[in-house]
């Protein structure tokens, strides 16, 4: 991955001497090469490229194309080269292809982009500057808009400390420890990223936030023969892994065992044997008595894969010394270990499973089909499809067709609850919560906040999937790992065609009673080794984390009242402290949202370096 960064002063005031130093701190580093900018009246562009992206099969970027910075990848350079070619100069990198992509369509026509990308544009003729994201956020791009200017990064860190701002943003924390997650903001008060499927427009100080991707709700796909949906399943996804395996070079895939990874490094595996393919090095984590050993080993077996395995004991969930970090963050001792093994393999990809479990349908309860039924007027099959989900869900028949037909109410009147319930077994036993009243009234907590209502408008029984969609993408969870940024680290299932090509589609086919993943492992069973075709469950790392969690929680709760979580006001210490207990034990606690809380309170901590005389330290 690159990096961009840069400032716009609105009085168009020289660029001071200290500003391309300061904005580009972090990157005196041997991992990235000489960088390129742009330097005019109030405006400073910078990029810098990753020494090994020469090894990529497309050129880097190299000195800046006039007024823009790019970092990402292009999937559809042959269809652009196409439709742009009157308007390249003998340039065709993807910044150049961006450049005039944005001259010929504007903003809004960077949706024809597709790839792993975020982007800057100085418009000199309009005296805008123009921030970007690709529709899933992989690429991270900050930017923080202040009266006299606006400066942005890819780097959170390098950032902050470019702008010296270090109040934290209450919005931040309360999103994270009711969510997990900070949606579009930072833990910085005044610094953004930039909203996946978004752009930025900064005029003479003044910015607008508009979206150029949306949700695919009014698509349709429907063909005659089942046989169909499985070919064009697997030529997306052939595509999607393919488009992101560079020709001469070492790439690292993440391999659980699970059908997702899997599938992923077997479909790499087959297209390198047909095609001049890289260096492919299956990465997993490995702890004792895990059910995920056997098949993680059988898929490095049939494929004949270099293989390395980290011990989650050697590298745990929290560190006792927490490294620094731009943000609230676990398994950071194992991802910078990873980065060192990246360095040494010159790897220069990074391949993940993520949003697999989404995108093919790996859902227990997806009752929410005969809600579809319904609106159609299709009774008998409503009944017989509540029928067969009540056997598998283990509830009553008419609870199954109450919830289908409180969903299928039109979309003005449907009550939000009906689309938010969590999937069988992964719903929490526990859910209770250690928020102080106080901040969370101050704050204005609120769940219906953390997104746009556009999935309200899709089909009854695709509705629920479309929320979870824009939850997903508006958290960004798809970035990188602090220390493995330099990485391209991307997600096959984050492949747009496929993205919206499985939203597209009738819902049963992804997933029926008792039948998760029901396209995926008919379109894909030749692909696996002939064991993994019966894998139905997945190790779930709670005993992992829970290891790692318990000495903490137990240092932790001798002193509530002198946390930092608390002494800001952000949690009930007797709550806090009653859950760290229990946690400690080893019994229901809500624990998910209590990790967030421990690690908002080890990264306070790191913030403020508070000694350990204070009889806190982790490590006493």
């Amino acid at each position: 991955m690159s990096f961009q960064a840069g400032v716009r002063y609105f009085d168009e005031r020289p660029i001071a001497p200290c500003d391309p130093t300061q904005i580009l701190n972090g990157l005196q580093s041997d991992d990235y090469a000489v960088v390129a900018n742009h330097r005019g009246p109030g405006i400073f562009l910078a990029h810098a490229d990753w020494q090994l992206n020469e090894l990529r099969r497309r050129p880097p970027q190299g000195p800046l194309i006039e007024s823009i910075t790019f970092d990402g990848r292009l999937d559809n350079r042959d269809d652009l080269l196409l439709q742009l070619k009157d308007r390249l100069t003998g340039d065709t990198s993807d910044a150049a292809l961006t450049l005039a992509a944005y001259k010929r369509w504007g903003a809004a026509g960077l949706v024809r982009l597709i790839g792993d990308w975020s982007l800057v544009i100085w418009d000199s003729g309009q005296e805008t500057i123009v921030l970007a994201s690709d529709f899933a956020g992989v690429r991270p791009l900050y930017y923080c808009l202040e009266p006299a200017r606006l400066s942005w990064s890819t780097r959170l860190a390098a950032l902050a400390g470019y702008t010296q701002i270090s109040e934290l943003d209450d919005e931040y924390v309360a999103s994270l420890l009711g969510f997990g997650e900070g949606t579009n903001r930072t833990p910085y008060k005044g610094i953004y990223s930039v909203p996946p499927g978004h752009f930025v427009r900064v005029t003479n100080g003044a910015a607008t936030i508009e979206r150029f991707w949306t949700l695919p709700i009014g698509n349709t796909i429907r063909y005659q023969r089942q046989s169909a949906y499985e070919e064009h399943l697997r030529a997306l996804f052939s595509d999607a892994v393919r488009c992101r395996l560079p020709n001469h070079s070492t790439v690292i895939s993440e391999l659980s065992g699970g059908l997702d990874s899997s599938s992923i490094v077997c479909m790499a595996r087959h297209l390198s044997e047909s095609l001049q393919g890289p260096r492919l090095v299956t990465m997993s984590l490995e702890h004792p008595d895990s059910i995920d050993t056997r098949f993680y080993t059988l898929v490095e077996n049939f494929c004949k894969t270099e293989a390395i395995h980290l011990s989650t004991s050697e590298h745990a969930f929290l560190a006792e010394t927490p490294a620094a970090s731009a943000a609230p963050t676990g398994w950071q001792d194992m991802q910078m270990h990873m980065a060192g093994i990246a360095r040494q393999l010159g790897a220069t990809v990074y391949l993940t499973g993520q949003l697999g479990d989404f995108i093919m349908g790996n859902r227990w309860d997806d009752s929410h089909q005969i809600s579809g039924l319904l609106r159609r007027g299709r009774f008998s099959s409503a009944l017989k499809a509540s029928l067969a989900w009540s056997k598998v869900l283990r509830i009553p028949v008419y609870w199954v067709l109450y919830r289908a037909l409180v969903s299928s109410l039109p979309s003005r009147i449907a009550p939000i609850h009906a689309y938010e319930s969590a999937d069988g077994p992964y719903s929490p036993r526990n859910t209770e919560d250690s928020i102080a009243p106080e901040f969370r009234e101050r704050v204005l907590l609120n769940g219906q906040s953390r997104s746009d209502h556009n999935w309200r408008n899709a089909a009854p029984e695709r509705r629920k999937h479309f929320r979870e969609l824009s939850l997903i993408l508006q958290s960004r969870k798809l970035q990188p790992p602090e220390p493995l940024e330099h990485l391209e680290y991307t997600h096959p299932y984050a492949h747009r065609p496929l993205v919206e090509y499985m939203m597209s589609i009738p819902a049963d086919l992804l997933c029926g009673p008792g039948e998760p993943r029901r396209l995926m492992r008919l379109a894909f069973h030749d692909l696996w080794p002939p064991e993994l075709r019966k894998r139905c469950s997945k190790d779930s790392f709670g005993g992992v984390l829970l290891d790692s969690l318990r000495p903490v929680a137990q240092r932790l709760a001798q002193k509530p009242s002198r946390l930092l979580v608390v002494e800001r006001g952000y949690v009930e210490a007797k709550s806090l402290e009653q859950r760290l207990n229990r946690l400690a034990l080893a019994l229901e606690c809500n624990e998910p949202q209590l990790r967030q809380i421990i690690l908002l309170e080890l990264w306070l901590r790191r913030r403020t370096q508070r000694v350990a005389s204070d009889g806190l330290s982790l490590s006493a």
